[in-house]
């Protein structure tokens, strides 16, 4: 299953209230739409039985959080489209579908790339192209929420050209629905009217000529006469004002928005993900968990033949969809892949042939997607579908366009909605392989970062950003991916490697970021805060990224600049066994232990001892009848040894054994003989083990020369 979104999420927003994995997404589009029939559109509210009046301020709540001056052309599209619709006499409930539809044509904006959506210049027809999408996502959106079906026509219309030459236009004329006319004026008037980055705005008159160059064509030129009269008659609406630039409206007020930011934060995610789902496929649907469609795409038209009004809020049937064997047969309901992914109860994907309402086959590869709540509730269904006998592609600047979309603007790593997208694949590869192979997540914070912003300002915070990026790509093996996940926060998707080698590689990352010098930064050091999580088995896309975000936060806890794991406890503690066994196997490389017997009676080991302490000038660290401690050679500056063995000090526990006593009666028996246990372990630090099995092979040997040792002696 595939999975591509880029997140507009608020910055003070928690990261795990946000959905993650494709499923995930499409689960919450299905909960708003039942609330919304929770919760039905009455003739009680002032938006009539239009729109449920919770739900137009949801998701105008989200327009205004995705872009406020949006929101003000909303508004002053819905002042013009009911000034001219009242101009030819509309009234009451039409008016009220049509101000509905002028308020949210432009809600599929809210998925829209920052990269195109905030062009500070006119877009290329590649990039205008991708911003139709809006239209069709705005489409989807609006089915979910149970918007009245008139609204849906018109917003789905308002942007196709009178004269059958707009985006996949399918209708002429008199067949486009009269509120569309009226909405493509207005919008088309407000954008003229209003200033752009890449031009100014335009006086009135000017405006009228330009769209009366469009009528016949673009624009019904009887709509165009009647907005010409509205403006002449005065009849502005309350709210607006005439000047030489055209008809403004008064400000849009924060106030009321205020307070409905995560609600809006959650909207913004679903819509990026529609966007990306709308761009890189051919059609999808929705059905909720009594199998009735919800969402039907306009893509999924072209498809399928089968218009949405057709198809929404109608039972699934084999016998409208047309899935097919091999021979062109129908299939059962029961054989077809929706079924299958029922039973199973987990994402299948099948490529097989469906027929066009028009008879017509086309083969399809589908994925059939059950939505399951974190309740383990089937809440429903979703078809994604990719025509696999298209010939041809899309041009290569629409490829490049593509993947500018799954790249972040500004360090020009992979976004986050690509991050999870090859998250999931990577998730998905690993689980159904017979090996079950381990990969890490690693998450990468900018410790401080707002600091930088507050001191050095935004410009040098971007700059910053990009040069961690850089060095993140740098450090980075072939095959690893790198992701901007939001702000200062980057996620590294490591394959084949598990907790112990992530570790490895998320410490190379911690110190390499520490080392990076950044000229505008004036001297001050950057660091980072690391948390790793690997694949564990029944994880999804957001346990995973839930583990390594709470490992990030342990970092952060722990002080910064530190890397932190994060694992169930099953993993976890065969982790830190296998860590522990690690790091006994690499203790005893800088552990020297030997074991000699002194031919010396006990109470003169002392002695013997004490003469090497002076001779080597040692010293004595502890004393007690069974055990000396003492340490050879002196530190100097700095922590690491030297080039010689005084610079070399090391630490030599003496155990004293028991004295063996001689067997009597024996004619030749052996001299008192006691054990000695000695310990050597450096002091400071040092890198080469075998420079230390070489000292301390030197000094065993010295003290072993102290005593009569490992010689049998007869009277």
């Amino acid at each position: 299953m595939t999975n591509v979104t880029e997140v507009p999420a608020p910055s003070n927003s928690n990261s795990q209230q946000y959905l993650t994995d494709s499923s995930q997404v499409l689960l919450g589009l299905l909960t708003l739409s039942d609330n919304c029939v929770a919760h039905p559109r009455t003739t009680d509210d002032d938006t009539g039985d239009v729109i449920a009046r919770p739900a137009l301020t949801s998701l105008l709540s989200a327009l205004h959080y995705r872009d406020v001056a949006t929101v003000e052309h909303a508004r002053r599209v819905a002042m013009l489209s009911l000034g001219m619709a009242s101009q030819i006499g509309w009234e009451d409930r039409e008016l009220k579908i049509l101000e509905v539809a002028a308020l949210l044509h432009d809600i599929g904006k809210i998925g829209v790339p920052d990269s195109i959506l905030f062009k500070p210049s006119s877009l290329s027809p590649e990039e205008a192209e991708l911003m139709s999408l809006h239209y069709y996502i705005a489409n989807d959106v609006l089915q979910a929420y149970h918007v009245d079906p008139e609204v849906l026509e018109i917003v789905s219309q308002c942007h196709e050209h009178y004269d059958r030459v707009g985006y996949d236009s399918q209708r002429v004329g008199s067949d486009v629905h009269m509120g569309a006319r009226i909405l493509a004026v207005a919008d088309a008037y407000d954008s003229l009217a209003t200033e752009q980055v890449y031009r100014k705005a335009k006086p009135h008159d000017e405006i009228m000529q330009i769209l009366m160059l469009g009528a016949g064509t673009q624009f019904d030129g009887n709509i165009i006469c009647s907005l010409s009269r509205w403006v002449e008659d005065g009849r502005v609406p309350t709210g607006m004002h005439l000047n030489s630039k055209g008809l403004l409206p008064s400000e849009v007020s924060d106030r009321e928005f205020r307070g409905d930011s995560e609600n809006a934060g959650a909207l913004c995610h679903i819509f990026a993900y529609l966007h990306l789902l709308e761009n890189l496929y051919d059609g999808f649907y929705l059905m909720n968990s009594d199998q009735r469609f919800v969402v039907w795409n306009r893509r999924a038209e072209d498809l399928l033949g089968h218009r949405p009004h057709h198809m929404l809020n109608n039972v699934w049937s084999n016998k409208t969809l047309g899935y097919c064997n091999d021979k062109g047969k129908p299939l059962a309901d029961k054989k077809c892949p929706l079924f299958q992914a029922l039973a199973e109860r987990k994402p299948v994907t099948t490529t097989l042939p469906v027929r066009h309402r028009s008879g017509e086959l086309v083969e399809v590869e589908v994925q059939t997607v059950p939505l399951i709540d974190s309740d383990g509730v089937l809440k429903g269904v979703a078809e994604i579908f990719r025509n696999t006998s298209r010939q041809g592609g899309k041009t290569k600047q629409y490829r490049e366009l593509k993947e500018a979309a799954s790249r972040d603007s500004l360090t020009q790593t992979a976004n986050r909605g690509e991050m999870e997208r090859q998250l999931e694949q990577t998730l998905a590869e690993a689980t159904n392989s017979q090996t079950a192979e381990t990969f890490c997540v690693i998450f990468i914070d900018a410790d401080h970062f707002k600091s930088i912003n507050d001191d050095f300002g935004h410009t040098v915070g971007d700059d910053v950003l990009v040069e961690f990026a850089k060095l993140l790509q740098n450090e980075t093996y072939s095959g690893e991916l790198v992701a901007r996940y939001g702000g200062e926060e980057f996620v590294v998707i490591c394959p084949a490697t598990d907790l112990d080698q992530g570790y490895k590689r998320a410490e190379r990352l911690r110190i390499a970021v520490s080392k990076l010098k950044i000229a505008d930064l004036k001297g001050r050091k950057l660091t980072a805060s690391l948390g790793i999580a690997v694949n564990e088995p029944g994880d999804t896309v957001t346990d995973l990224l839930s583990r390594a975000d709470k490992a990030l936060y342990e970092a952060k806890g722990a002080g910064r600049n530190t890397t932190r794991a994060y694992a169930n406890k099953e993993l976890d503690i065969k982790c830190q066994v296998e860590n522990a066994q690690k790091e006994a196997k690499e203790a005893e490389a800088f552990m020297y232990k030997g074991t000699f017997h002194a031919v010396i009676a006990s109470d003169m080991l002392v002695y013997k001892l004490a003469g090497f302490v002076d001779d080597y000038q040692s010293k004595i660290m502890e004393v007690t009848p069974e055990r000396v401690v003492m340490r050879l050679g002196n530190r100097g500056v700095i922590p690491g040894w030297g080039n010689h063995d005084g610079r070399r000090p090391v630490t030599i526990e003496v155990v004293i054994g028991k004295e063996e006593v001689p067997e009597p009666g024996k004619a030749r028996a052996r001299a008192k003989r006691v054990e000695i246990l000695v310990t050597i372990s450096p002091v400071g630090w040092i890198r080469k083990k075998d420079v230390f099995q070489h000292r301390a092979a030197g000094v065993f040997k010295d003290l072993k020369s102290y005593f009569i040792a490992d010689m049998d002696l007869t009277p």
